[in-house]
Order: structure tokens, then sequence, then C-alpha cells
């Protein structure tokens, strides 16, 4: 009876424990916002993550920047809290992939994932002859995104056309390639690094480099190592999240180059308010072409000021309270 008891008396402090620690990393996420960087695996979806994170530590409002294939795997930029009113300044960042691009054969889905429709002997005979194509895709070029992807076509996603067996129309977009650079080439496989703009498919890349170089190509392997300023190097692993509060990044570090203003204490209240501020009464070498990052004299991070041109004066932007 003694150990029966002894045993449910350990039981109930573990819960205890349990309890205590729980409610600690949900007061800690409730009053946290700001970027955690999560190296997602292969088969994993961009929205598993969120789920995960989301019922681990109770996080009420949560989200990712750019989603990856449940093929590909790297960084996903994944917002908390206030930190979601963010989502629009990752559209202009851009990013590095390494791809590993398999020629021979090519896919429905233009990856491993689809069924296969055509295939060749015609394989590239050195990474020179590679080499000489790759410039076409540099600058600003127009792509077509493959028909397996969720964008949407008169209110439907393209791959629900797909699996219906319905041809659509997919308009080619103007997307931007800064530099491809050959990693490696062991025939069939090409391995390529890729700084592009967002909207660029790197599936689509890979076909179309097939067919260039007169063969078929697939996408075999992605990964994604920059996103932005943030690097691979400093993401997390999904599976294992111990301390992730010491990983949360602050927000400010979305706009490292942007100029800064410390407000005082009557302003930081005006600016929580919603008030706008006089042009006349702030420094004058504020640049007005870009944000202003804001913060208040503990050095917190508060949010924006954006310039009105039309009405010649500064508003708060994006309010982190």
């Amino acid at each position: 009876m003694t150990k029966v008891l002894n045993f449910k008396n350990k039981l109930m402090i573990s819960l205890v424990r349990f309890l205590q620690i729980k409610k600690i990393f949900n007061f800690m996420f409730e009053n946290q916002s700001g970027i955690l960087l999560i190296n997602k695996p292969i088969n994993w979806t961009s929205n598993d993550v969120i789920k995960k994170l989301k019922s681990n530590f109770n996080i009420k409002k949560i989200g990712h920047a750019g989603t990856l294939d449940p093929l590909a795997k790297g960084l996903l930029p994944v917002l908390i809290n206030k930190g979601t009113k963010y989502f629009d300044h990752f559209l202009n960042f851009r990013k590095t992939y390494i791809a590993e691009i398999t020629f021979g054969f090519s896919t429905d889905t233009f990856d491993l994932e689809g069924a296969i429709i055509n295939r060749s002997n015609g394989i590239p005979k050195n990474s020179e002859e590679i080499k000489l194509k790759l410039g076409e895709f540099i600058g600003d070029i127009k792509q077509k995104p493959p028909i397996y992807s969720a964008l949407k076509k008169d209110g439907k996603k393209l791959y629900e056309y797909a699996r219906e067996n319905r041809s659509v129309e997919i308009k080619a977009r103007k997307v931007n390639v800064n530099d491809i650079k050959i990693i490696s080439w062991n025939s069939p496989k090409l391995r390529v690094s890729i700084e592009c703009s967002s909207g660029f498919y790197v599936r689509s890349f890979a076909n179309d480099l097939g067919i260039i170089l007169k063969s078929f190509a697939v996408l075999s392997e992605l990964e994604r190592v920059q996103y932005g300023d943030f690097n691979i190097k400093n993401s997390i692993d999904i599976e294992n999240t111990d301390h992730i509060e010491q990983h949360i990044i602050s927000l400010d570090n979305l706009f490292i180059n942007n100029q800064s203003l410390v407000l005082s204490d009557f302003d930081e209240k005006r600016y929580f308010l919603g008030n706008t501020f006089s042009d006349e009464k702030l420094p004058k070498n504020l640049l007005k072409l870009e944000d202003i990052k804001i913060y208040n004299n503990d050095n917190r991070f508060l949010g924006l000021l954006t310039f009105d041109k039309t009405k010649n004066f500064w508003k708060p932007k994006n309010i982190i309270r």
C-alpha cells in the first residue's frame, strides 16, 4: 500500500511540474513576438511545422514565410504572434537554394513525386555545355509556374485542375535570378546554387533547363539555405525544440539596413495610440523612401514609422506592443 501511495505521489508531483512548465511556456509565447528559423526536413509540409509548433507551445498566432514543398528541405522562417504582421516584408527578400537536377526524364510535377511522361538518352556531355545555357536564366526572365502548384487561376488552385486532368492556360510571370553556379556535375546529376527572387520555381527551372539542353530533366533534391539575411546555419531542427525561446529573433532583424529612431516616453504613448508625427518634429536626416525602425528608451523594438507623402507626415506601422 505504501509503495502504491509513493508512486501516486511521485506521479502527482511530476504532473504538477509538467503543468507548471507548460504554463510558463504558454505565458512566454503569449508575450513574445518574433521569428523562428526552422530547418524543415524532407517529407514534412510547411504546414506540418506550424501545427507542431502551435500544439507544443500553444502559440496564439503563427505562420510561415515562403512555402517549401514536402520533398524540399531547409530554411523556413516562422513568424509568431505580432510577428505575423510582417509577412509582407518577406516578399522582397531574395532566396538561395541548393538544387540537384537529374537529366534523362521528365515528370508531370517537374520533380520526383510525379509520373514520368518523357524519357531521353540525350544527356549533356559536360558541365561546360550546361554552363553556356545557364546564362539564359540570369536576370529578369519570364517563367511559367508548374501546374502542380498552389497558385490560383479563376479562384481555383492549379493543382486542382491537374488532378481533374483539365488543361488550363498558365501565363509566364516575371521573376529575377541573380546568380546560378554549378557546384558539381556527375552525369546525369547536376548540383547548382541559385540566388533568386520570390516567385521563382526551381522545379520549372529544372524542367526548362532540360528542354533548352535538348533533353529532359527533373528536380531531384532541393534545399533552401538563405532567405534575405537569414541563413540555414542559424536555424533549429523541428525535431529538437529544447530551449526554443532562446532562438526567437527580434523582428527588427528584418530591417538591418533601415534607419532607426528612439522615442521619448511621451512619444511612445502617442505611437501606441496610432498618432501621426509631423515631419518638422523629427530628425531631418530620416529617409522618407523607407520605413523607420522605432525603439523606446529601453531599446525595445516597437514597430515602424512610414512616411505618407500625400499628407506629409509619419504614421505608425506594424506596432508591436
